[in-house]
């Protein structure tokens, strides 16, 4: 089955997006289409370090971004106190968001996030590649296993909200 591509924004310089936009690239369906930084310099600087593809539009604010009628979906890779400003901005705008975890500072702003995504019809994922990696997948497997590892009784978890709950 064949998907459109969707074409990303990125609103910041943030180390995390190094990775993530790499995948954007590398992602059959998908493209690095914007980049938005405080400065169109940093922008410059930061597409050139990280080999962005020379069709990347690159702007000097993330309004720019969210401006563009081209951008489908926007990775919001900001200090978690600016992601309720600005993934309400990106759903207003009809952008489909990727944010960054964690998504919000408290369960308020998170609502507050959902309800701009759901009354404006756009996509909402959190940016946690954990729960869509193949080895989560194959370490429930191992663990759902009595003859590999033994009757589990419990699970502790650093940061629990990154992995599905597997007992």
């Amino acid at each position: 089955m064949s998907y459109p591509e969707v074409r990303f924004g990125i609103l910041g310089c943030a180390q995390i997006a190094r990775k993530v936009s790499r995948a954007i690239t590398l992602a059959p369906n998908a493209s690095l289409y914007a980049l938005g930084s405080r400065s169109l310099e940093k922008a410059q600087q930061y597409a050139k370090e990280n080999n962005f593809p020379s069709s990347t539009i690159l702007y000097g604010s993330y309004e720019e971004v969210l401006d563009d009628p081209n951008v489908d979906a926007v990775y919001v890779p900001l200090p978690t106190s600016l992601h309720i400003k600005w993934a309400v901005l990106a759903a207003n705008k009809k952008k489909h968001l990727l944010l960054e975890k964690p998504v919000a500072i408290n369960v308020e702003e998170f609502d507050v996030i959902l309800k701009a995504v759901e009354a404006n019809g756009v996509q909402f994922m959190d940016s946690t590649m954990m729960m869509h990696h193949p080895r989560t997948a194959k370490m429930e497997e191992f663990l759902r296993s009595s003859k590999l590892f033994g009757d589990l009784k419990s699970v502790s978890l650093f940061y629990a909200s990154s992995v599905k709950c597997i007992i």
